[in-house]
């Protein structure tokens, strides 16, 4: 497995030197960080698979819960290091010496290690109240103050991240993604196993400890460990960091809270099983699907912000990262929304087929997502921290109201309707709203095979959703119908087909 990260990620770009990018290189760098990713995925699937047989949907619950107030608090107490510190240690590693690099590097772990101390303290001094927040009972208290040490683990986490991240050591980036993901699956099985629910405590701790010891391990082989807690120097250079991280942590916090508050609403009007539930519905609909996406930061986030001064090749490259979105999008929701039935006792068990069907409706987010995500990083390369918390505040306020009451109106299958039109919402806000401030424009040209294709997903959904099992039949032509057409319209724009159908040939 490591020989395999290594290739792939060997292959990154450090910078792209293409002042528009083909169609050929987003498909290409969309699938390479997707198969990175797709690999931590698979150790993820074996994770949420060992903790839904040996814990159920309440202590997936509990996991969820914990870490949710545990994110929460780490991402209001580190003032956004871990994203500012990518770009001041970026910018150091390619216009400085490598005297001003380790300088910096020390601020940042100074700056990350003091957050994760007032992180710690933060939580130490409100457990209560987070136990009380989160279950309406004081009995949870203990196990916050133990897991107050996650907080500083994860500050000190993300200031290591970001370090490998600006000095463009892609690779370990890579390795320690995964490698932390099978230390968390190798810690927390036993403990499961021997413990059950009184072990995710103990688990969570020592699982963060193994995947900040495996980040250590490598950004300390790039730059030696160094810290200075007493260096007032230390502080003054690293207060840019805090001004340009302000804004981009106020709109985590908002993200972070929304999805506390819809856990902890879920569980007030429903039970503890119910926000496992949900919570495995959202794991199927969003975050597997999610893989299609991962590849923006890393590559279509650089080109976008060289772009963002040119209107004619900012549209040009936003319009072609929603185009390769969809067509990669839509046969792939398709094919979860077909599989549904069948992965959910695979990847869980079957305690947790009632998450299927909220699952089946939350979908349409992803599609909607692939529509707006491109257009969403546009704030963030023109460094409009303003306008990106303005968008992410309005899309959790919706998602903190509609998404619980759905709930509580309508069950699980509400609460994923409720997701879809928060991903609508997203998409037209994002379009009108950037349209108006930076003169974005959709390219119309592709529109009827965008409603072509989600007209056939459309369908899809409504007949997986069917009791008719013979209506299953639709939804696998739905599916053969959207692969054909995206992959017609890929094959079109790109020569990868027949570069591959090459060197399979030579092989």
């Amino acid at each position: 497995m490591h020989d395999i990260l290594s290739k792939m990620a060997e292959k990154t770009p450090h910078t792209v030197q293409e002042s528009d990018a083909t169609y050929d290189h987003v498909l290409k760098y969309t699938g390479l960080f997707g198969g990175i990713q797709g690999i931590t995925m698979l150790v993820s699937v074996a994770r949420n698979k060992v903790v839904s047989e040996f814990l159920g949907p309440s202590g997936m619950a509990l996991i969820n819960l914990f870490n949710n107030a545990i994110k929460l608090i780490n991402q209001s107490t580190d003032f956004g290091l871990s994203f500012s510190a990518v770009k001041h240690v970026a910018e150091l590693f390619d216009q400085g010496t490598e005297e001003e690099v380790f300088r910096f590097v020390r601020t940042v772990r100074t700056w990350c290690l003091c957050a994760g101390l007032l992180g710690m303290l933060v939580c130490l001094a409100l457990s209560r109240h987070i136990s009380y927040w989160t279950f309406e009972n004081y009995d949870y208290a203990p196990h916050f103050l133990v897991l107050s040490l996650m907080v500083g683990m994860l500050a000190v986490q993300g200031g290591e991240l970001a370090i490998l991240k600006g000095m463009k050591k892609l690779k370990k980036v890579a390795l320690v993604s995964v490698f932390g993901a099978l230390a968390t699956l190798l810690i927390s099985t036993p403990i499961f196993l021997f413990w059950g629910i009184e072990g995710i405590v103990c688990s969570l701790v020592l699982c963060q400890a193994a995947v900040l010891a495996i980040h250590l391990r490598e950004s300390t082989k790039v730059v030696p460990w160094s810290v200075s807690l007493f260096s007032k120097d230390e502080y003054k250079n690293g207060v840019p960091m805090l001004k340009l991280g302000v804004g981009y942590i106020i709109a985590g916090i908002f993200g972070q809270g929304a999805e506390y508050v819809i856990r902890t609403l879920i569980l007030r009007f429903g039970e503890l099983a119910d926000v496992g539930l949900y919570n495995s519905g959202y794991i199927l609909a969003v975050s597997y699907a999610n893989i299609v996406f991962v590849a923006f930061e890393a590559d279509y986030f650089p080109r976008l912000s060289a772009a963002q001064h040119d209107l004619s090749r900012m549209n040009k490259t936003i319009n072609q990262q929603i185009e390769v979105g969809v067509m990669l999008m839509a046969p792939v929701l398709t094919l979860f929304v077909l599989a549904m039935p069948v992965i959910v006792p695979l990847l869980f068990s079957s305690e947790f087929v009632d998450a299927v069907p909220m699952a089946i409706c939350a979908s349409f987010f992803m599609f909607f997502k692939a529509f707006a995500l491109p257009i969403a990083y546009l704030a963030l390369a023109k460094g409009d921290s303003r306008m990106y918390m303005f968008t992410e505040l309005v899309y959790d306020i919706f998602i903190a109201i509609a998404i619980p009451y759905a709930f509580k109106w309508w069950g699980l299958e509400g609460a994923g309707w409720a997701l879809s039109v928060a991903g609508l919402l997203d998409m037209l806000l994002v379009h009108v709203v950037y349209g108006i401030h930076y003169g974005y424009r959709f390219n119309f040209s592709r529109m009827k095979i965008y409603v072509f294709l989600f007209a056939c997903f459309t369908v899809a959904v409504l007949t997986a959703l069917h009791e008719n099992p013979w209506m299953k039949l639709v939804t696998g032509l739905m599916l053969v119908v959207s692969f054909f057409v995206s992959f017609r319209v890929l094959k079109s724009e790109t020569n990868i087909i027949s570069d591959l159908k090459k060197k399979l040939w030579r092989k």
